[in-house]
């Protein structure tokens, strides 16, 4: 049963606050990085939307992801991940004002409103028993057992109240906050997700961060097993311990994301040395959109250069021709084009985080 937390005195040691500090100021680089180059945004949400998908053992390939964010064909866990990434735009979108048991349900609701198992049940708190491990008939051997459905709705309030708060550092807020939403475990599905998302809001609701999503759960899939750990310390009653971890995290992600983004605002010099567009043409406008619209389909293309089909389609080839994009269907009635630039930049950026979070040897 978790304690309400609204009144709680988070008292951190130094070593904890110390970190705490370091995580805020690499978010404050990152976030600058974020207001000065559009597009670095959207690629973390996408970045940070795939991570906590992988980290509930929904993967998904880059190229099915690409088709799936434009509506093209694509699997089950293709949409699923982007499903994660439109609830964390959600939250986010919401949290800029307040945090509140509506935004939840929302996201909650974004997340799952198209799954075919769960969607009856999208953003509504859950209404019987669930548990962590053990089997899917009994909670015998279980890791967790979070509170009874009755008292869900009243946890989530203090929980809420809890991130009204403002006198206390933001990335301990943000971490406590994550860990008591583990805890309450609110909805029969989606908690991870959900809760990993709140990480994000928190930060952006206390003005820490205005343009970006730091990818956190690319550091805590670098190790599955250590973040499980970390949240049952917490659950255990060892508050500073999580923090200590998410902060250290934070840091971790938020360095590797600002890398990218430098990585990233040296590509359009790049994509026009390769394609040498016309000034004013159908390729030059979409080499300035590539960074926030790294993936196009005719319509899309069109939408951008303003240019009748025949014409956005020559634009496209050009840059076909010239490798700044590929196409990555095989289907002539329905084409979608990728820039493997800023794609392989994502599979970069979540390699990078990995492998400065020193990935355990029991991850798999």
């Amino acid at each position: 049963m978790p304690a309400e937390i609204r009144d709680r005195d988070p008292v951190l040691n130094q070593e904890t606050v110390a970190a705490c500090e370091e995580a805020a100021a690499a978010i404050a680089r990152l976030d600058v990085r974020g207001l000065a180059l559009a597009g670095v945004g959207d690629m973390l949400v996408r970045t940070e939307a795939s991570a906590s998908s992988k980290i509930e053992r929904i993967h998904a390939d880059l190229d099915e992801l690409a088709r799936a964010s434009v509506g093209a064909e694509a699997g089950d866990r293709a949409r699923s991940t982007i499903a994660a990434a439109r609830a964390i735009a959600t939250l986010n979108t919401r949290a800029a004002g307040e945090i509140t048991e509506q935004a939840i349900l929302d996201t909650h609701r974004a997340l799952l409103s198209d799954d075919m198992l769960e969607r009856s049940t999208a953003g509504h708190y859950r209404t019987s028993q669930n548990w962590i491990g053990g089997s899917d008939h009994s909670p015998l051997g279980a890791v967790h057992v979070p509170p009874p459905p009755r008292m869900v709705q009243s946890l989530m309030a203090d929980l809420m109240a809890f991130c009204a708060r403002t006198d206390m550092t933001s990335v301990g807020q943000a971490a406590v906050a994550h860990a008591q939403f583990e805890a309450i475990h609110p909805f029969n599905d989606g908690n991870g997700r959900t809760g990993r998302a709140l990480i994000g809001a928190v930060l952006r609701r206390r003005g820490l961060t205005t343009t970006v999503t730091v990818p956190i759960a690319a550091a805590m899939l670098a190790d599955v097993d250590d973040y499980f750990e970390h949240l049952a310390a917490y659950r255990a009653g060892d508050l500073d311990d999580f923090v200590r971890y998410t902060a250290q995290a934070t840091t971790v992600a938020a360095g590797a994301a600002e890398q990218s983004a430098v990585h990233l605002a040296k590509l359009p010099l790049k994509w026009r040395e390769q394609a040498s567009p016309r000034k004013g043409s159908a390729a030059e406008s979409l080499v300035a959109t590539m960074l926030q619209r790294p993936v196009i389909d005719l319509k899309s293309a069109m939408q951008v250069t303003g240019v009748p089909a025949n014409n956005a389609l020559r634009g496209v080839d050009r840059l076909v021709d010239a490798g700044v994009l590929r196409e990555i269907t095989g289907s002539s009635r329905y084409r979608v084009w990728v820039c493997g630039d800023v794609v392989d930049e994502v599979a970069e950026l979540e390699q990078r985080i990995g492998l400065r979070s020193k990935p355990s040897a029991r991850w798999r």
